[in-house]
């Protein structure tokens, strides 16, 4: 039921997102008619289309070193070690014994 749920939202906003740029592509005035100030397209298309201008100031980088010391625990090294081409011996049939 949750996938049902999913694919019908991704569907609905799909189509929310392809109706929202029909409208924007085939959006007209009058010819001659320059007072579309109250149009709430026409104006977040302008507002959407200004480019701002960003203050830069570069600041003078220097190296910082420093030295760290690290505290290393000591560990118990362990004695007990394993042969590493240690095979078990095969299993007994306790049918033929």
């Amino acid at each position: 039921m949750h996938g049902a749920w999913r694919l019908l939202l991704s569907l609905l906003c799909i189509s929310l997102v392809v109706a929202c740029g029909t409208i924007q592509a085939v959006h007209v005035h009058p010819q001659g008619d320059i007072s579309h100030s109250d149009c709430a397209l026409c104006a977040t298309a302008h507002v959407s289309v200004q480019l701002a201008e960003t203050s830069l100031t570069l600041h003078p980088v220097a190296p910082v070193l420093s030295a760290v010391e690290a505290f290393v625990a000591p560990t118990l090294t362990q004695t007990l070690s394993t042969f590493a081409l240690f095979t078990r011996p095969p299993p007994v049939d306790s049918v033929l014994a």
